[in-house]
């Protein structure tokens, strides 16, 4: 019996779940992609014991393989690649632990393991929630929050977004402790609120695979695992067992001074000034005069740089550091044309947020310089 596949549908299936696939693994099996063909469905899963993912496979006209088959997916997702656009690849069984791979005229002999050893998640619970959410709607989440999620921090609540559902809306909040991001998204109304930690890993492989689009995204929330899917395909994360910190009272509620600024102006003044900061810290200055900012670093060889921007801002001299870094990664995400800054003094976190458009914010502590 034979899997019949196209190039192009092999890799179409395979770039939506390689990314939680390693060459080297504690456990051989988690190196493989499981193929799970039956009458009703034809799927290929990857699975890294964190994040499940898979997708849907179109198999051509002929291709009589029905059951269970796992191949090595790094080298098979090579192989796909290494093949001419038009090619069509049959993989069979030839004996115990070994499968073929033909195309014209070349063959592969790859390794295959038992499929029955393949970790599948069991993430039934009767006390699940189910909810629904537009793909386009849930890739905005990760894209205006995701940047601040904290990488391998020991405070291992912060590696990861934190998704709560309140009433008619859904937002995400990530921080590292030095900046936070918050974006939400209206929502149909919820009967309790719920709220869970999704990891760093799973965020990104959940994001890879939705399109940019209306579709309606089903999910499943348990106690322990997220489980989203759309037509083609479904992605299972583990969720981080912690308390995620009372990000509201980082959120400044005093700040009593506003200054509007164009954001790519800010961006490249930002990006021109840091040249010379330190290297480690990447400390720049802000001063905010009237109808100005004033971008100043400079570095320990005693290198400096300044750049005046135009900005509408009324008020009292304030002069504020901060991590340059963190403030692009915002600028990065503001699509408005204008970015408002609040501040209360020089020694206060800014809060920043698209003008007019109070669905995302974004805090980042300052740096004493």
């Amino acid at each position: 019996m034979k899997l019949i596949i196209t190039k192009e549908n092999l890799i179409k299936a395979l770039q939506k779940i390689i990314g939680v696939v390693e060459k080297r693994q504690t456990m051989p099996i988690l190196s493989h992609i499981l193929f799970r063909i039956n009458d009703e469905s034809h799927e290929v899963i990857a699975s890294d014991l964190e994040v499940q993912l898979s997708s849907k496979i179109d198999l051509e006209e002929g291709s009589d393989f029905l059951g269970n088959i796992t191949i090595p997916g790094r080298k098979l997702f090579d192989i796909g690649k290494g093949l001419p656009d038009e090619a069509v690849l049959e993989i069979e069984k030839i004996e115990e632990g070994k499968l073929q791979i033909k195309s014209k005229k070349s063959k592969f002999i790859l390794s295959a393991l038992d499929s029955d050893t393949f970790p599948l998640m069991d993430t039934h619970d009767e006390n699940s929630i189910k909810f629904s959410i537009k793909s386009n709607d849930f890739k905005r989440i990760v894209g205006k929050t995701s940047f601040a999620m904290a990488q391998q921090d020991v405070r291992y609540y912060l590696n990861g977004l934190f998704l709560n559902i309140v009433g008619d809306e859904i937002y995400g909040v990530a921080t590292d402790g030095h900046r936070l991001a918050k974006s939400g998204v209206k929502a149909e109304g919820f009967s309790e609120n719920v709220s869970a930690i999704i990891p760093r890993k799973g965020v990104i492989e959940i994001d890879k695979q939705l399109e940019e689009d209306e579709q309606n995204l089903k999910a499943v929330l348990s106690k322990n695992h997220l489980h989203i899917s759309n037509e083609s395909t479904q992605a299972i994360s583990k969720l981080i067992d912690g308390k995620f910190p009372d990000f509201e009272k980082v959120i400044p509620s005093d700040v009593d001074k506003k200054i509007l600024v164009d954001c790519k102006s800010l961006k490249e003044a930002l990006i021109r000034v840091s040249i010379l900061s330190n290297d480690r810290f990447r400390g720049v200055r802000l001063g905010f005069f009237d109808n100005e900012i004033k971008v100043s670093a400079n570095n320990p060889e005693k290198e400096e740089a300044t750049d005046d921007i135009k900005a509408d801002y009324l008020g009292e001299l304030i002069e504020v550091g901060f991590n340059v870094n963190y403030l692009i990664d915002v600028l990065n995400v503001i699509k408005t044309k204008n970015v408002e800054i609040h501040l209360k003094d020089n020694n206060s976190s800014a809060l920043l947020m698209p003008e007019n458009d109070g669905s995302s914010s974004y805090v980042v502590m300052p740096l004493r310089l």
